[in-house]
C-alpha cells in the first residue's frame, strides 16, 4: 500500500470530526474493496448462474476460469507489487511526483508482459479450448491491470471516485452478462465476456483518477525506473511473491485432493474448500484496516520523530526516550490490531456459521469444519502480516524475507502432508503455516526493537553505493527503446 499512509496522514491532520471517520473508511475501500471486488464479481456470476439453469459443468467451468484468473494474476501483482509501493513511497516522501504517471504505464507494460506471457503459455497446453482460452487469457490480463492500478490508487485521497469504480465493476458485470445471455450468448462465454467488460471499466475509470492527480507530460525516458527497485530492493520481491505463494499454494495442492474435481484440462476446483477459503479470507481484512489508520497515524509521527532526532542535533537522552516512545506505539498498536482481528473471528466463528448455513450457499458440516479452521488461520495471518509490515519500516528486510520463504515452503507442504490424512482436517496445514509466519515475525521484530540502534545506523553502509545491476540494465535498456520509439513516431508524423 504505497502512499496510503501519507494520504490518511493528511485526512487526520484536518482535525474535523469526521477526520477519523473519513481515515477508516479510505483504507477500507482501498484496502478490503480490491478483494470484494473479485468474491462480488464471483458471487454475481454464481447468482445469474442460478437464474439461467446453467448446468453444474459449466457453473464449474466459469468458476474455475475466474479462479485461476485470481490467483495467477494475484501471484504476479505480488512479485511487483512491494516494490512499486516502495518506488512510489519514496516518490511521495521526496515530493517529486512528475514520473508517477509515467511509471503507472511501465509498470503495466511489464507486468502485462510477464503474465500474459507466462498465462498464455499456460493456457496453450490447459486444453480449454481456443475461444475459452481466449477469454480467460483477456480475463487474466485485466485482472493484472486491475491490481497495479490499485497500488497506484493507494497515492490518492478520492476515495469516493475508487468506491465508484468498484460499484461500476459490479453493475457493468452483471448489465452486460444479462445483455450477452438476452442475445443467447452461451452461458460460459457470456458470463465470462460480462467480466471482462466489468473489470475494463474499472481499468478505465481507475486510470482516469490518476490522470486527474498526477501531471499528464509522459517522460519516456523515465517509463522503467521503477525497475531499478528490483535490484536495490530484491527482498520486497521475495517477500511479495512468497507470501503470495503461502496464501494460495494451499488452495492449489486441495485442487488435487480427493475433495477436488477436475473441470476440464488442467483446470481444476475443490468447490467445498475454494468457497470457505474465500469468505474465510475476509475476516482478516479487519486487521489489515486497523493496522493501516492505527499503526500508519500513531506509529507514524513517533517514528518520524524518531529519526528527526539524529539529524536535528538532539542529545542521547533525548533520542532514548524517542526510541521508547515509538516501540511503546508500536506495541500499543499492534495491541489494538489484535485485539480487533480476535474479536472479529470469534464472531465469525460463533455467528457466521449460523450466517452462512441460513444463505442458499449449499454450506454443509466439512464446510463450517473447513470454515472454522481458516477463520483461525487468516486471522494468525493478518497479525504476522503487519508484524511483518512493522519490520520492514526499520529497513531491516532480512528477517522478513526469510520468514516470507518459510511460510511458502510450510503452506504448500504441510498441506500436501495433509493428504495423506482425512479430508477433515484438510486447512490444518495452511493453519500450521501462519503460525509458524507469525512466530518467525514476532521474534524477527523483538530482535530489531531491542536493538534499535544499531539497526538504524550500526547496519547502514559507511558509503552509499547505487546498486548496479540486471534490473538497472533493463530499465537503461527499455527507457532508451522507449524514448526512441516515441522519437520515430513523432518523427514520421
Amino acid at each position: 500500500m504505497a502512499g496510503i499512509g501519507f494520504a490518511i496522514n493528511k485526512v487526520v491532520r484536518e482535525k474535523r470530526l469526521t477526520s477519523k471517520p473519513r481515515a477508516f473508511a479510505y483504507a477500507s475501500i482501498v484496502t478490503v474493496a480490491p478483494l470484494l471486488l473479485g468474491e462480488l464479481v464471483l458471487l454475481t456470476v454464481f447468482i445469474l448462474s442460478n437464474l439461467a439453469k446453467v448446468t453444474i459443468t459449466d457453473r464449474n467451468l466459469i468458476v474455475a476460469i475466474i479462479t485461476y484468473g485470481l490467483l495467477g494474476s494475484l501471484l504476479i501483482n505480488g512479485f511487483v507489487s512491494l516494490v512499486i509501493s516502495r518506488y512510489l513511497s519514496d516518490k511521495i516522501y521526496s515530493r517529486d511526483i512528475r514520473h508517477v504517471l509515467t511509471s503507472y504505464w511501465g509498470s503495466q507494460f511489464f507486468t502485462l508482459a510477464i503474465g500474459g506471457s507466462l498465462y498464455g503459455v499456460f493456457l496453450l497446453f490447459s486444453h480449454l479450448g481456443w475461444l475459452y482460452g481466449i477469454l480467460a487469457w483477456l480475463l487474466f490480463c485485466e485482472l493484472l491491470l486491475s491490481w497495479n492500478v490499485i497500488n497506484y490508487l493507494t497515492i490518492i485521497k478520492d476515495y469516493w471516485g475508487i468506491f465508484r469504480a468498484f460499484l461500476v465493476t459490479i453493475v457493468t458485470t452483471l448489465v452486460m452478462s444479462v445483455i450477452f445471455l438476452f442475445i443467447h450468448l452461451p452461458v460460459v462465454i457470456a458470463s465470462l465476456a460480462g467480466i471482462i467488460f466489468g473489470y475494463a471499466s474499472f481499468f478505465i475509470l481507475a486510470t482516469n483518477l490518476l490522470y486527474q492527480q498526477f501531471p499528464n507530460k509522459l517522460d519516456y525516458h523515465h517509463m522503467f525506473d521503477f525497475l531499478n527497485g528490483f535490484d536495490d530492493y530484491w527482498e520486497l520481491a521475495v517477500i511479495g511473491l512468497c507470501t503470495q505463494l503461502g496464501l494460495l499454494g494451499h488452495i492449489v495442492v486441495i485442487w488435487f485432493s480427493q475433495i477436488g474435481q477436475q473441470v476440464r484440462g488442467f483446470f481444476y476446483i475443490a468447490p467445498y474448500y475454494d468457497l470457505t477459503v474465500f469468505i474465510a479470507s475476509l475476516t482478516m481484512l479487519a486487521t489489515t484496516v486497523c493496522f493501516i489508520v492505527s499503526m500508519e497515524v500513531d506509529f507514524f509521527n513517533t517514528y518520524r520523530k524518531y529519526y528527526l532526532s539524529f539529524t536535528n542535533g538532539a542529545t542521547l537522552q533525548e533520542i532514548k526516550k524517542a526510541e521508547r516512545d515509538m516501540t511503546d506505539s508500536l506495541r500499543k498498536g499492534l495491541g489494538r490490531t489484535v485485539w480487533v482481528q480476535l474479536m472479529v473471528t470469534l464472531l465469525a466463528i460463533s455467528v457466521g456459521t449460523t450466517i452462512l448455513n441460513a444463505l442458499p450457499l449449499g454450506f454443509n458440516t466439512t464446510m463450517n469444519g473447513y470454515f472454522r479452521i481458516l477463520c483461525v488461520a487468516y486471522a494468525v495471518y493478518g497479525m504476522a502480516n503487519v508484524v511483518t509490515l512493522s519490520t520492514i519500516y526499520f529497513g531491516n528486510l532480512s528477517g522478513s524475507y526469510r520468514a516470507s520463504i518459510a511460510f511458502a515452503l510450510t503452506s504448500i507442504l504441510a498441506t500436501v502432508a495433509s493428504l495423506y490424512t482425512n479430508s477433515l482436517f484438510y486447512g490444518f496445514g495452511f493453519l500450521v503455516a501462519t503460525m509458524l509466519y507469525f512466530v518467525m515475525a514476532w521474534l524477527n521484530l523483538e530482535k530489531i526493537s531491542s536493538n534499535l540502534t544499531y539497526q538504524i545506523l550500526g547496519r547502514q553502509p559507511l558509503i552509499y553505493r547505487e546498486k548496479d545491476g540486471v534490473f538497472h540494465h533493463l530499465a537503461s535498456f527499455l527507457n532508451q527503446k522507449m524514448l526512441a520509439l516515441t522519437r520515430k513516431g513523432n518523427y514520421e508524423k
